[in-house]
C-alpha cells in the first residue's frame, strides 16, 4: 500500500513523460540506451542471448525473471563489468562502457567500501565522478536517516542499500541501474526509496530495476521486460498490461515452472 503522495507523483510523472515525448522524437532520442543483439554466454549456454531493446530518457523499466534468467548478467554487461561476446550497448550513440561517468549502479550485494564512513565514501566518489554532488549525497543520507559519520561496515543490510541508493542518486547519471534495491528495506524505507526514484526520473534519467518485488515495480514502472533462460521473452508497458485487464502477478504466472504450478493446484 503506497501513500497518496507517491500515487500523485506517479500520475504527475506519466503526464510529464507524455508531454515531453515529442521533444524526444525531435532530438533523435538523445541519451537513449540501445542494446543491439547483445549476447554473453558462460559454460553450459548460460547467460543472455540476442537481446535487442531501446530505452528512452524519463523511463523506468523493471527487469523481471526467475533466478538465473540473466537479469544481473544483463546489468553487468550494460555497466561494462562483463564484456559482451556479440552485439552493441550504446548510450547516446556511443559505447556505454566508455561512459561510466554517466552510469550509476546500486546493488543489494553492495559495491561501497565498508571500511569507510558514509561521508568519506561520498568524498571518495566525488573524486571520480564529475557530476557527483556531495550536497545531494548528504541530503539523501539524512533523508534515509543515516549517520554520515558511521562506518558502512556497521550498518544493517538495509542501511548499506541506502548508502548505495544515496550514491547512485547523487551521481546525477543519465542511466541508473538497480539490482534488487527494495529487498532489504523495511516498509517505510521502501516507500521513501520509491518516492526518491520517482523524483529522480523527473530529471530525464533512465532507470532499470532488476527485482522480484513486483508490487513496487507495478506501481512505479512504465514497463517491464521479462527474461527467461537468458532470452527476452517479452516487453510490455504497464498501461498496455492494465488495458488488457491483467496485473503483473497474473502476467508473470505464465513463466512459473510447471512443477510449481502443479504443487499450487
Amino acid at each position: 500500500i503506497f501513500s497518496n503522495t507517491i500515487l500523485y507523483i506517479v500520475h504527475l510523472r506519466k503526464y510529464w513523460c507524455s508531454y515531453t515525448v515529442l521533444g524526444k522524437e525531435e532530438t533523435g532520442g538523445k541519451d537513449m540506451l540501445e542494446l543491439h543483439h547483445v549476447e554473453k554466454l558462460f559454460l553450459g549456454d548460460k547467460g543472455i542471448h540476442d537481446i535487442t531493446i531501446t530505452f528512452q530518457p524519463g523511463e523506468i523499466y523493471g527487469i523481471l525473471g526467475r533466478n538465473g534468467s540473466g537479469k544481473t548478467t544483463l546489468l553487468k554487461c550494460i555497466l561494462g563489468l562483463l564484456e559482451v561476446d556479440k552485439g552493441q550497448i550504446l548510450l547516446n550513440g556511443k559505447p556505454a562502457c566508455e561512459q561510466l561517468q554517466d552510469i550509476a549502479f546500486a546493488s543489494a550485494d553492495g559495491s561501497s567500501l565498508p571500511y569507510m564512513k558514509g561521508k568519506e565514501y561520498g568524498q571518495f566518489l566525488a573524486q571520480y565522478y564529475p557530476s557527483f554532488s556531495m550536497e545531494d549525497y548528504l541530503h539523501f543520507l539524512n533523508r534515509f536517516e543515516l549517520d554520515a559519520q558511521e562506518r558502512i561496515a556497521s550498518l544493517s543490510k538495509g542501511g548499506k542499500m541506502k548508502i548505495e541508493l544515496a550514491a547512485a542518486f547523487a551521481q546525477h547519471a543519465k542511466l541508473i541501474l538497480m539490482d534488487e534495491p527494495f529487498t532489504s528495506l523495511d516498509m517505510y524505507a521502501k516507500e521513501d526509496c520509491i518516492h526518491a526514484v520517482l523524483e529522480e526520473v523527473m530529471e530525464e534519467r533512465i532507470l532499470l530495476i532488476s527485482t522480484h518485488d513486483i508490487a513496487e515495480i507495478e506501481t512505479i514502472a512504465d514497463g517491464c521486460l521479462v527474461l527467461e533462460n537468458g532470452r527476452l521473452a517479452e516487453v510490455f508497458t504497464m498501461d498496455d498490461l492494465h488495458e488488457q485487464g491483467e496485473d503483473l502477478k497474473t502476467r508473470l504466472a505464465a513463466y512459473r515452472p510447471e512443477k510449481d504450478k502443479e504443487n499450487r493446484e
